[in-house]
């Protein structure tokens, strides 16, 4: 890591130019950047008083107020993920210590919670597809090999539960989770003809009822909350000519078959549904081009006028992130602000010098970075 990149890890810098090469592109993003490789970057709080970054030693770090601390450490090439809610009371972390030995999608993770801002972590187990939900009172993650969820609260470990898929046609299936109340979880499972299924459990009663069959296993499904309204969305498959929906339905409800369908498109889109970002909206990849020639960009939906807004004219996109109240698209391997602003003004602002003043304060960041 070159000096210069060591002494304002943090100072993030955006810049707006676009990529697109389009010349009737009027929707320009500006580009995430910083003075060290933006993918190292794990988490970025919005008032940019504290970032989690990781290096290539197999170490997450904290760093706030130009102090860095050592929060895990791996062997050399452990890969680190981050998320948090807008509760903004914890965040949770996978640590993949065989990224680049053991290449599979069902590779299990270890997972630890943080407090939001904190450096204690706390273990909890290993797994896959972590969430938060409830303001950040339970975390949830996924076993491929057993096929189960795993639910636990934030505040007490002892209290957990775990529901068994029925999945056995797809290993690499992952399903789709939300936790509507303390009571609870609405999920997808496979049936034995590949076909999802959206179903419903109870804590109380320990039980999952099904309340909603897709038509075909050409067909995929997203699940998220907003404002007490769960959101399902469904997409064709590789190039079959289902097309996509989107339908909304207030919580708690009797009948699913009562929802409100409130987008719909001849052709598949992407989705990866965020629906945390901004009440009454929901935002999306949407596919201009076609199911043989795909064009995706970032599209957000009201969910009251069902009008849509494009977002993005990168044609492009293939991935959305909401980290900590700021939409990021990925294009091309790098991150694009699609919403929402950090304030790089407060990035690791340094509250006092150390005896020797500037010059002193640089050389311990610089020591504090230096690579193992």
């Amino acid at each position: 890591m070159a000096s210069g990149n060591k002494l304002f890890l943090n100072t993030i810098l955006i810049s707006l130019f676009c990529l697109t090469g389009n010349v009737d592109a009027k929707i320009i993003l500006s580009e995430l950047l910083a003075k060290q490789a933006v993918g190292n970057i794990r988490f970025l709080s919005q008032s940019g008083k504290f970032t989690y970054y990781q290096k290539n030693s197999g170490s997450l770090l904290f760093s706030s107020n130009y102090k860095v601390f050592e929060m895990l450490k791996g062997p050399t090439g452990t890969q680190y993920s981050l998320i948090g809610t807008s509760t903004r009371k914890k965040i949770a972390i996978t640590q993949n210590i065989n990224f680049n030995t053991f290449y599979s999608l069902r590779s299990k993770e270890n997972i630890f919670l943080v407090d939001y801002g904190g450096t204690e972590v706390r273990e909890v187990g290993k797994g896959s597809n972590i969430q938060l939900h409830q303001e950040d009172t339970w975390i949830s993650y996924y076993d491929f090999y057993t096929r189960t969820l795993t639910f636990e609260s934030t505040a007490n470990s002892a209290t957990r539960f775990n529901i068994k898929l029925n999945n056995r046609s797809n290993p690499y299936f992952t399903p789709q989770v939300v936790m509507s109340d303390q009571d609870t979880v609405y999920y997808t499972d496979l049936g034995e003809n590949g076909i999802t299924g959206l179903l419903q459990y109870k804590r109380t009663t320990n039980k999952s009822e099904l309340i909603y069959k897709l038509k075909n296993p050409m067909i995929r499904a997203e699940i998220c909350l907003n404002n007490n309204q769960l959101i399902m969305s469904m997409y064709g498959l590789n190039f079959s000519k289902e097309g996509s929906v989107i339908t909304k339905i207030n919580l708690p409800f009797k009948d699913f078959t009562s929802r409100e369908s409130i987008y719909s498109s001849n052709v598949n889109d992407i989705g990866q549904l965020v629906c945390d970002f901004k009440e009454n909206s929901i935002v999306f990849i949407k596919n201009f081009g076609t199911n043989d020639q795909m064009s995706p960009d970032v599209v957000e939906l009201d969910l009251k006028t069902k009008e849509t807004n494009r977002l993005s004219e990168m044609f492009t996109i293939t991935s959305l992130l909401n980290m900590d109240g700021t939409l990021l698209a990925l294009d091309k391997g790098k991150y694009f602000i699609v919403k929402g602003s950090l304030d790089f003004k407060n990035i690791d602002s340094l509250k006092s010098l150390p005896p020797g003043g500037f010059g002193e304060a640089i050389k311990k960041i610089d020591q504090d970075l230096s690579d193992e």
